[in-house]
């Protein structure tokens, strides 16, 4: 009988084992690897949220403010509207202010008139010339002549008719008259005269040059026959 050495062989149970644990093994280094990412991206991650959350809050402070924008302008348009409206009515409240105290005047100067006729006593009815003056004007030899037409309150009618105003003076050593139409640039003849209880006349004359005057004389011609014409001169004296 043939007798063998016996050889010693390694157990094929260990390589099993390895091959056995190896994924086991792979799967913890990747653990632990992704544990670390996880741990290494969460900080990134929070920070992203808050910011998004941050813009999110900005955001909205934004539509805020763009709101109350919106709503101080309707403001400021609507104070501008008012103070528009506020404006108009006080220039109203002037204006109104203004005629009446126009008006007032009128009234005032009509009673002044009315009471001057009837202070003097006259009694018929007719034309009267009242409150004749002379003044300097800016412009060298030139006058302004102001007077007042006026009716006895007896006539309750309106006065129509023209007024004409001639100037008596010396020149070149002899007596010279000389009309409304060569006393003023528009070179009118006759001044129109329409009023009920009177009418405020004036107008300015330039004196030729070597014309002395001496006295205006101041016609009335009413265009009615029931009204008389009416013819006064007044002294040339120019008031201070």
């Amino acid at each position: 009988m043939k007798i063998r050495t016996p050889r010693i062989v390694q157990a094929r149970s260990r390589w099993v084992f390895l091959w056995a644990i190896l994924p086991i093994l792979l799967a913890a280094v990747l653990l632990a690897g992704w544990r670390e990412y996880i741990q290494f991206r969460q900080p990134e991650a929070d920070q992203l949220h808050r910011l998004k959350l941050e813009l999110t809050g900005q955001r909205h402070q934004v539509k805020l403010l763009e709101a109350e924008r919106n709503r101080l302008r309707e403001q400021v348009a609507a104070l501008e509207r008012t103070s528009q409206i506020d404006q108009e009515s006080i220039r109203q409240v002037r204006e109104a202010l203004r005629e009446r105290q126009s008006g007032y005047l009128e009234m005032e100067q009509e009673l002044k008139i009315l009471r001057g006729i009837v202070d003097t006593g006259v009694k018929s009815e007719g034309l009267y010339i009242q409150r004749f003056r002379l003044d300097k004007s800016d412009v060298p030899d030139s006058y302004r002549f102001r007077f007042t037409v006026s009716q006895a309150l007896k006539n309750a009618g309106t006065a129509v008719g023209w007024i004409l105003l001639t100037l008596e003076g010396e020149q070149e050593g002899e007596i010279v008259e000389l009309t409304l139409k060569e006393l003023t640039k528009e070179k009118d003849e006759k001044l129109k005269m329409r009023f009920r209880h009177f009418q405020d006349v004036d107008g300015l004359i330039q004196l030729p040059a070597g014309f002395s005057p001496q006295r205006v004389i101041v016609e009335i011609n009413p265009t009615n026959n029931r009204l008389p014409k009416v013819k006064e001169s007044f002294d040339w004296l120019v008031a201070d």
